[in-house]
């Protein structure tokens, strides 16, 4: 698996992500591509997100949610 920080998650320009209060929320679909990895077991909400000039409603995890699914699909 590949290690995952979240700093460098938020600066990736691959990765689309949105920000609600403090917390930093990422396309489902993005990370997936970017870990190479079956993420089908993380938790995850919709949210709106500016794609390309558009707003969408798509697949969004935190990063705690992303690691927990992560480690919970390995075991």
């Amino acid at each position: 698996m590949k290690p995952l920080k979240e700093k460098l998650l938020i600066k990736d320009a691959t990765i689309n992500k949105v920000q609600f209060d403090t917390e930093w929320f990422f396309k489902l679909d993005d990370m997936a591509f970017f870990l190479k990895e079956d993420l089908s077991e993380v938790e995850f909400v919709y949210l709106p997100m500016l794609i390309d000039g558009e707003t969408e409603i798509v697949k969004c995890s935190s990063f705690e949610d992303i690691i927990r699914g992560r480690k919970e699909f390995k075991e």
